[in-house]
């Protein structure tokens, strides 16, 4: 059974822990269990992400109910395609939360 499993694996995982993914397993310098366990959930990043998507792509019809017509002519974006705009340029800056944060230099 175990020769069965064996020829499961891909080619070149032989040796690797169970748990541990092809790619991670390939080309990563750090074990499966020290990544999982250095692993934070951004719960900041997660509220930022959900309060954005409630105020933008909830409230993007409900701003198009609410703003009269003649303020966004047709040759013009309209609200939504402004909240749509919105939604695009702050995605980015809250990505950018993840990124390390430079090594203060003397």
């Amino acid at each position: 059974m175990e020769a069965a499993a064996r020829r499961r694996q891909h080619p070149g995982a032989a040796g690797v822990q169970p748990g541990t993914s092809f790619l991670q397993a390939r080309h990563s310098s750090i074990k499966a269990e020290e990544a999982a366990g250095t692993a934070p959930f951004h719960l900041d990043l997660w509220f930022y992400f959900t309060l954005q998507n409630w105020v933008l792509d909830f409230g993007r019809p409900i701003a198009m109910l609410v703003f009269p017509l003649e303020w966004f002519p047709l040759n013009k974006p309209s609200v939504g395609d402004y909240f749509h705009m919105a939604y695009n340029i702050i995605t980015p800056f809250l990505l950018l939360k993840r990124l390390p944060a430079p090594p203060v230099g003397p």
